[in-house]
């Protein structure tokens, strides 16, 4: 169904595009949804088959940043405690452990950035020690990871999904981004079983079982690792051309919080910091604790444009599950969906057809109809913290979604964000004119009979001609 608003005539050519591109044979199959609505005068200029519920992707980060900039602000950082339990004696030994306390911090020990990298994050830990006057701990170090829940994936994640790097999920006690680097070689015939060159973070209490063989020259690297959240084991399947000596691809990383207890543990006794006792995360903390330092995150603003930007699932869960402990002291997945719908009734939206199981999108249990994305993205440019989200979504010129987005004047301004997985593409958005005038709109395709490159030029047509749009009275 389409509709027309009082601007009908502006958007004639824009449902002309839309009915020739339905024609084509590659979208024969395929659902296609449609919202252009005028932010400024709050008017709806066109719809295509707006109600029905689809497949959101990565369009859901949309809600969950959104959301977090409403509650959070964008200057807020997630925390996190270094404490201890026992008695220091004038020797400088311990005689207690060593806690660290997670609320949430999805870059915790992360190597995207230098100021949360593993190197900086234990020599921080290290000099607080140390300065604590702690020389040796005769005790543990314990990671405390009790702020979430401990699912850390939804149940409706895909199992191709939760081995590899993007479907780590979260936890709130995280660890190098709940990745394992792996990184793999050829050998030296096609079939032969691909090499594993080395891993980080090393020594890893991890199996991996490597099923990846060597393919011909001409075919393109296919690995995908398979493995649950609470497994120490990663199976390794796929194809790596011959030839390839040394090529990077990434793991979830089971039980981060132990990982991380692990790995502070040996770093600390290789630098001067002996610990006696074994790594082990803990559920529940010493009548007592000195409180050694409070670590915090990058900004949420920060974390909000990772989310956007460079679709980071692992950001967007984080946020998601710690909206649920803002509302219900509980950080999971229905707390999260509770605290969205109490979100979606402020801002005087009726969720209808809209269903929203976690914060990245992942799930394919998500749907989400255009009318109603694109009517939440007007209500939420109208909001004090609205620019500040149009921020964290990114220039189109700056974004992986450059090539699918047409060039603006340069005096106008096109911000977008892409939701993508298998059989499904969306694309949702503002585009403000030379004069300040900002529509929304909102593009979702699902079950298309063509790559997703031949889907995206379909959809670069389809906003090219929403750019162009006169919104003016």
């Amino acid at each position: 169904m389409t509709t027309w608003s009082a601007y009908g005539q502006n958007t004639d050519y824009l449902d002309f595009v839309v009915r020739r591109s339905r024609l084509r044979p590659l979208m024969s199959h395929s659902t296609l949804s449609i919202c252009v609505h005028d932010v400024t005068n709050d008017t709806t200029l066109y719809t295509y088959d707006a109600d029905h519920a689809l497949l959101p992707a990565a369009l859901n980060k949309l809600f969950t940043t959104a959301a977090g900039f409403s509650r959070l602000g964008k200057d807020f950082r997630f925390k996190t405690q270094l404490v201890y339990g026992g008695t220091l004696d004038q020797r400088g030994i311990l005689h207690g452990d060593l806690y660290i306390i997670g609320q949430g911090d999805p870059l915790m020990g992360s190597a995207r950035f230098k100021s949360t990298s593993p190197d900086t994050l234990f020599g921080k830990i290290a000099e607080n020690l140390r300065n604590e006057g702690i020389r040796r701990i005769e005790g543990h170090v314990y990671t405390d990871a009790t702020l979430f829940d401990d699912e850390m994936v939804h149940p409706t994640w895909q199992w191709n999904d939760i081995g590899n790097y993007y479907g780590a999920g979260v936890s709130s006690l995280n660890f190098n981004e709940n990745n394992i680097s792996v990184y793999l070689a050829a050998g030296k015939e096609v079939g032969d079983t691909v090499k594993i060159l080395r891993v980080y973070p090393t020594d890893l209490p991890v199996t991996f079982i490597n099923h990846a063989v060597t393919g011909p020259a001409d075919t393109a690297s296919e690995v995908c690792f398979y493995g649950s959240p609470t497994e120490n084991v990663r199976i390794i399947r796929g194809v790596i051309p011959l030839g390839v000596r040394d090529t990077l691809l990434r793991a979830s990383m089971p039980n981060p919080p132990y990982i991380l207890a692990n790995q502070l543990t040996r770093y600390l006794t290789t630098h001067g910091i002996p610990v006696t006792g074994d790594p082990a995360t803990t559920t529940t903390l010493p009548p007592r604790v000195h409180v050694i330092n409070t670590i915090e995150s990058p900004r949420y603003d920060e974390m909000a444009r990772l989310a956007n930007c460079t679709t980071n699932n692992m950001c967007a869960e984080a946020i998601y599950k710690y909206l649920g402990y803002y509302q219900e002291g509980m950080g999971d997945y229905a707390n999260g969906n509770r605290f969205m719908n109490i979100y979606f009734h402020e801002l005087g939206l009726t969720a209808d057809g809209v269903k929203m199981v976690d914060g990245s999108g992942l799930s394919r249990d998500n749907h989400v109809t255009s009318r109603f994305l694109c009517q939440f993205l007007s209500r939420v440019a109208h909001q004090p913290y609205g620019a500040d989200f149009q921020a964290s979504m990114g220039l189109s010129s700056q974004t992986g979604e450059r090539q699918v987005l047409p060039r603006v004047p340069a005096d106008c301004m096109l911000v977008v964000k892409g939701g993508i997985m298998t059989g499904v593409r969306g694309y949702a958005g503002y585009y403000t004119d030379a004069s300040g005038h900002t529509l929304s709109f909102a593009i979702i395709s699902n079950n298309y009979d063509c790559t997703g490159e031949e889907m995206d030029l379909v959809i670069k047509s389809i906003i090219e001609e929403i750019t162009k749009l006169n919104t003016r009275d």
